[in-house]
């Protein structure tokens, strides 16, 4: 070999080190916002899935207040009739049991994409032993891995926003039923 051919490989090695190097610094930057990012899905499933329960608790509050109160409204309803107070608590505790249906929905744990186990990480690194010598393609390896399992949770967790938001207009159009139905209760007392 010539000095001429001996300095081109010498500088394919480098340049291919030094690739390597960039791949390996790319990846470490990538890797540690991917983690932040799975860790931020971990603290938003654990918010909302608190935040669903809270909805439960709020339903259980307002359904209990509701029932203490319609024996007493009922034994002093003047002209009203019971087929009014019927309607009226029927229609609230409709958008209330919305409420909880929804909220009990959004704290349904689903099936979100894993980890690979232990024997499927072995077989994949096996067979790729050669790539996986490389930190890029180790790197690269973890960063692919923990996307796809934060893209399920981020997925998850959308819906679960979706329920809770259904749950709370529930909860909302229960509490406007009751101002409704109260507004119509004095019009027809007057």
């Amino acid at each position: 070999m010539s000095e001429v051919q001996k300095a081109k490989e010498v500088e394919k090695v480098m340049s291919k080190e030094e690739l390597e190097q960039q791949a390996v610094t790319l990846y470490r930057h990538v890797k540690e916002i991917s983690k932040m990012k799975y860790e931020s899905e971990l603290r938003r499933e654990d918010s909302l899935i608190q935040q669903s329960s809270q909805m439960q608790t709020a339903f259980s509050f307002m359904t209990a207040a509701l029932f203490m109160a319609a024996p007493i409204l009922i034994e002093h309803r003047g002209s009203l009739s019971l087929n009014f107070f019927f309607i009226a608590f029927s229609s609230i505790v409709f958008f209330l049991l919305l409420s909880l249906v929804f909220a009990s929905l959004a704290q349904r744990r689903r099936k979100y994409n894993a980890f690979m186990d232990i024997a499927e990480i072995e077989k994949y690194v096996s067979e790729h032993w050669e790539q996986t010598l490389l930190e890029s393609q180790q790197l690269k390896q973890w960063v692919d891995l923990v996307g796809r399992v934060q893209k399920s949770k981020a997925d998850g967790n959308d819906e679960r926003v979706t329920l809770i938001r259904l749950s709370m207009a529930s909860f909302f159009a229960s509490i406007a039923g009751i101002a409704f139905w109260y507004i119509v209760a004095i019009c027809k007392m007057i």
